[in-house]
């Protein structure tokens, strides 16, 4: 069953909230939605992070799970968030959130799924994709077009990682310092 958990207070600048969609092995305590979520709270986002179970890996339309967390951010804030931010099996929330008009951070999309890369190429400036070249997920050619920003880091993995830990590290700052860019936009 899915869970979500405020991660702040209740009480920010705006008032605005973001609903963090986690990877089917990449929890939110994971470097890149760990610094997002940082970066979030410091620009005063209320954010609420889903959690996927053991049993839900095995479910058969990850679309519910994405559902189901809408659900739960909703019944809890009374309304729709104001932005994603997704990795991986997270990304399957990108149609949902083009056609509701709510902004995202899509980190490793899933660009092989037609209905994700659909909703991508019609994604305005209000959202950012962000792959890696030796992730097989990652096929920027199926978005040409879009208005989305789109940013590929060379040689890294569907977790973003390179072969080499420095690198690694740098290029989640790069990412986080992206995504903090990003919101601050917003």
């Amino acid at each position: 069953m899915v869970r979500v958990k405020w991660l702040d207070n209740e009480t920010t600048a705006d008032g605005r909230s973001a609903l963090l969609l986690p990877g089917a092995n990449y929890t939110t305590q994971a470097p890149l939605l760990y610094w997002s979520v940082a970066a979030l709270l410091s620009a005063g986002w209320r954010v609420c992070a889903a959690a996927w179970e053991d049993s839900d890996r095995e479910c058969a339309n990850p679309y519910e799970l994405i559902d189901r967390a809408f659900e739960l951010h909703a019944s809890e804030a009374s309304t729709q968030p104001d932005l994603v931010v997704a990795k991986s099996l997270g990304t399957l929330a990108l149609p949902r959130c083009i056609s509701g008009g709510i902004a995202g951070v899509w980190l490793t999309p899933l660009l092989n799924k037609t209905e994700v890369a659909a909703a991508l190429l019609s994604a305005d400036r209000r959202h950012l994709a962000i792959g890696g070249t030796k992730d097989r997920h990652w096929m920027p050619e199926t978005v040409e077009g879009t208005n989305a920003k789109m940013i590929a880091f060379d040689n890294v993995d569907h977790a973003l990682l390179h072969d080499d830990w420095r690198t690694s590290m740098k290029i989640h700052s790069e990412v986080a310092a992206e995504v903090d860019a990003h919101v601050q936009g917003l």
